[in-house]
């Protein structure tokens, strides 16, 4: 795996309103499949409409983030953006069920969305190995998922300041250990391998920084 270059992540997540995510996705996608991922967008944002990141600001800025990211990445697959834009509202809301998305997205949303859902009881373990098992278009969007998170990682609120530390190491941690080798997978796959370098670029970045501001830095001996 080359080294990363100046990760642009940043710039990619920047976030815009309606009128600009549908001027985004006018060029790239035919009308139906603009409709399904508007009908996506405003499902997540109903969905999430009460709910605030722990970082602040609310919680639908992070589904639309991933959307975003994928589709300036060059990603033209109507299933990943609607799964991206859905992948949170089956486990931490209560207005859809797996059932539903098949029937309004189609079973290849349904299959993205389950894949990327941490099911109540399911392992972490358990639950990598499966994602790991399944389509690669899910790595696409966990990985995405695990970049913005990483992205966020902060707090203006000095009473936060711990918290957050103590967030970072065990994200770093669990990014090095589960995400990235999702990373290193997807790059293997014809069609992903750009994508893939990407987002193993973009994680390395935030492992790093995340790990120097926490003060967890691996000891060189």
């Amino acid at each position: 795996m080359t080294r990363r270059h100046d990760v642009s992540a940043l710039a990619l997540l920047k976030g815009t309103n309606r009128t600009g995510f549908e001027k985004l996705i006018a060029p790239y996608f035919l009308p139906w499949q603009q409709r399904k991922i508007m009908q996506a967008y405003r499902l997540a944002k109903y969905g999430h409409q009460s709910q605030v990141r722990q970082g602040g600001g609310r919680y639908f800025e992070h589904p639309k983030s991933l959307a975003l990211l994928l589709i300036r990445l060059g990603v033209r697959d109507h299933e990943v953006i609607c799964a991206a834009l859905l992948h949170d509202v089956v486990e931490d809301t209560f207005i859809l069920e797996l059932a539903d998305i098949e029937e309004w997205f189609g079973p290849g949303t349904c299959l993205l969305v389950k894949l990327v859902t941490k099911e109540k009881g399911l392992s972490l373990k358990r639950y990598i190995e499966r994602l790991a098992a399944g389509d690669p278009r899910a790595w696409l969007v966990k990985c995405a998922d695990r970049v913005h998170n990483m992205s966020t990682l902060d707090s203006p609120d000095p009473a936060m300041h711990e918290f957050f530390r103590k967030k970072k190491i065990k994200q770093v941690k669990e990014t090095r250990e589960k995400i990235l080798p999702l990373a290193v997978k997807l790059s293997a796959v014809p069609g992903f391998e750009e994508l893939g370098r990407f987002f193993f670029e973009a994680l390395d970045y935030w492992c790093e920084r995340r790990e120097r501001e926490a003060g967890d830095t691996p000891s060189s001996d």
